[in-house]
């Protein structure tokens, strides 16, 4: 019986996707839930995990539901399956109650093979009506990390989940996906969701093809930075996310007067709008997003190459999940993040001012925002550290790292330099910064910690290390103490240090309106004799030969094309805009860019030429395939005639 049912997982999975074998982690998870197992995957953006569950849902007997908090991209999401030859349908608000109805009439008539609903559509009663009449076959919770208050992106709508999978009357297979959950986390989605002794399947959090860099630049510089590594990628598709609305406002401005075709998207932007905007980069019309954080998650655009955040995110969480929106087509994609002292403020005033949890009790709220204080330190700690950047991200998500600089490169480790590999990895490795010893500072910032006995803040730490004359000092007491004046270094280097000790754990920071400066847990170390502290300054921006050869090392993708094949790799690109703007879809929809590479390398003449290259289902064959292969044939008969 279990074969049968895997026999015809992989037989969907070839038909209506076009891709003969799965990928790390997907057999597993589909293996499982047509097993009758529950299921905990965690699997990094660009992974497939929509796959999932999809091919279940045609494999298996029943309506596959699947709880998203996506309702804005519900529509896309279903004509994505539908043009894979899935039957699918949503349910949400934008529908009208009419509208909802039928649905729902068609769902229970075994129209469909999946739904799509929100959270929120579980305390409907009509629903809750509806799900206890249909035999669902699996229950899927996409973005499952929001279930947990540990988590970065908490939702209190997905705390009902558990409660309504109790009330079902036949329990089905229950599958939580994510692509971000520590530890902690996946043991709170387990719990909260009523997980039965689920397969836990993680593929791990690296990510080879992508390349992390971090640069400290104040605000006026931040601008000058983001135009030169914009411009070395003007042809390509990249998203920028800025922590603050107005931020988005001032830098998308700012990029359209550089004759960038930038867009935006956030919260305060009208609704239509913000869908017009969405549309123009999904659709290659406009290659620039910028956006809060309110953008992005469910967006399944394949060619975005770049990432850049304007400043530092609230968590690791979130910078991992932002950043993994580039490269998911497995070509080799940038992460920049730049940042400066007043990111780390905004981050810190954000949760202190966030408003009250609908639902939680102050106590609950509290312990919401204690796990958002202690990944914004992990946060800072990420863009202080001189070690490897990858490998700091993949120790904070749990994954033990062999050695710094030398991680999983694609399979390429054997053979590359270890110096091409350093590059590729990140900014850190490459020695894009200069090390600065800062131990004697950090150990008069120790020094004056104890003095002043974790009861004032970064800000009078600083002042009385460097002898400041004001009222304040004079008022506590304070300019009598051994260490007034005990340092010289600027205003600025004083103040990283005590941010620097805090993201080690050297120091403490407490919450609240006036955080104060007190020992943290690894305090004593810093007394011991080979204590030594880094930091690093701002990296050299790259000009010239060097930009121009980082650019090609970027460009070197997995399918490598001659001239006459980029010629028809960018045909097909417009043949695949034009068919998409017909059909009123997303260009990703039809093919992604790594199957159109496929096709200018291949060339297949014939509809089973054409069928065997990954990507290409027999749905889209039948859709799509006759114009694609016109189109490489009279590029053919062009090259012969000349």
């Amino acid at each position: 019986m279990e074969l049968a049912a895997m026999k015809r997982a992989q037989q969907v999975l070839a038909e209506r996707f076009g891709y003969d074998e799965f990928r790390p982690g997907q057999k597993a998870v589909v293996s499982a839930v047509l097993e009758g197992r529950d299921v905990l995957a965690v699997m990094p953006t660009g992974a497939g995990k929509s796959v999932c569950y999809q091919v279940p849902a045609v494999a298996a007997d029943g309506l596959a539901l699947v709880i998203s908090p996506l309702v804005s991209l519900m529509a896309d999401q279903v004509r994505a399956v539908q043009e894979a030859g899935i039957r699918g349908a949503y349910l949400n608000s934008t529908l009208t109650l009419g509208q909802q109805a039928e649905v729902l009439r068609r769902a229970e008539a075994g129209a469909y093979d999946l739904m799509y609903v929100a959270p929120e559509r579980l305390a409907d009663p009509r629903f809750a009506e509806f799900a206890e009449r249909v035999a669902l076959s699996l229950l899927a919770v996409d973005e499952a990390h929001c279930v947990s208050q540990w988590g970065q992106d908490f939702r209190p709508s997905y705390l009902a989940i558990g409660d309504f999978i109790t009330s079902l009357p036949t329990r089905p297979v229950v599958a939580a996906l994510t692509a971000t959950a520590t530890s902690p986390v996946r043991r709170d989605i387990a719990r909260l969701l009523g997980l039965r002794d689920p397969v836990e399947v993680v593929t791990g959090f690296d990510r080879p093809n992508l390349r992390f860099a971090v640069e400290r630049h104040e605000p006026k510089r931040k601008l000058a930075r983001l135009d030169a590594f914009i411009d070395e990628r003007r042809a390509e598709s990249g998203i920028v996310y800025c922590a603050k609305r107005a931020t988005v406002e001032e830098v998308c401005d700012h990029l359209r007067e550089q004759g960038i075709a930038a867009t935006r998207y956030h919260a305060g932007l009208p609704a239509a709008e913000r869908e017009r905007n969405q549309r123009a980069f999904v659709n290659d019309e406009a290659p620039v997003m910028v956006a809060t954080n309110a953008f992005g998650m469910g967006i399944d655009k394949s060619n975005v190459s770049y990432v850049a955040h304007f400043n530092m995110p609230g968590s690791m969480e979130a910078y991992y999940q932002e950043a993994g929106r580039a490269g998911r087509d497995g070509q080799p994609a940038d992460c920049l993040l730049l940042w400066c002292d007043g990111d780390i403020a905004t981050g810190r005033f954000f949760i202190e001012q966030e408003s009250a949890h609908e639902g939680l009790t102050p106590e609950e709220a509290e312990v919401v925002r204690a796990s958002r204080r202690r990944m914004l330190e992990s946060m800072v700690g990420y863009c202080y550290t001189t070690g490897c950047l990858r490998a700091y991200l993949l120790r904070y998500f749990g994954e033990d790292v062999a050695s710094e600089g030398r991680l999983s490169q694609g399979g390429a480790a054997e053979e590359a330099p270890a110096s091409s590999l350093a590059k590729r990895c990140c900014s850190n490795c490459a020695g894009e910064f200069e090390a600065v010893d800062v131990t004697a500072e950090a150990r008069a910032v120790m020094r004056c910690v104890q003095a002043l006995r974790g009861r004032f803040g970064k800000t009078t730490v600083v002042d009385v290390l460097r002898g400041a004359d004001t009222e304040s000092l004079r008022q506590w007491g304070l300019t009598g103490l051994p260490v007034y004046g005990a340092c010289e270094a600027r205003r600025p280097l004083l103040m990283e240090v005590v941010e620097l000790l805090a993201a080690d754990g050297y120091l403490a920071i407490t919450e609240g309106k006036f955080p104060l400066v007190g020992f943290g847990p690894r305090y004593r170390e810093a007394a011991e004799p080979d204590f030594s502290l880094t930091m690093k300054q701002t990296p050299k921006v790259r000009k010239g030969a060097a930009a121009k050869a980082l650019k090609v090392a970027k460009r070197a993708g997995a399918t490598e094309l001659s001239a006459e094949g980029q010629v028809l790799f960018e045909r097909l690109r417009a043949l695949r805009l034009r068919l998409a703007q017909e059909a009123a879809v997303p260009p990703y929809v039809i093919f992604h860019d790594a199957t159109l590479a496929a096709m200018a390398a291949a060339r297949p003449a014939t509809e089973s030429e054409l069928l065997a290259l990954p990507g290409v289902g027999e749905k889209k064959l039948a859709t799509y395939g006759k114009a694609f292969l016109e189109a490489m044939a009279s590029e053919v008969e062009a090259a012969m005639e000349e």
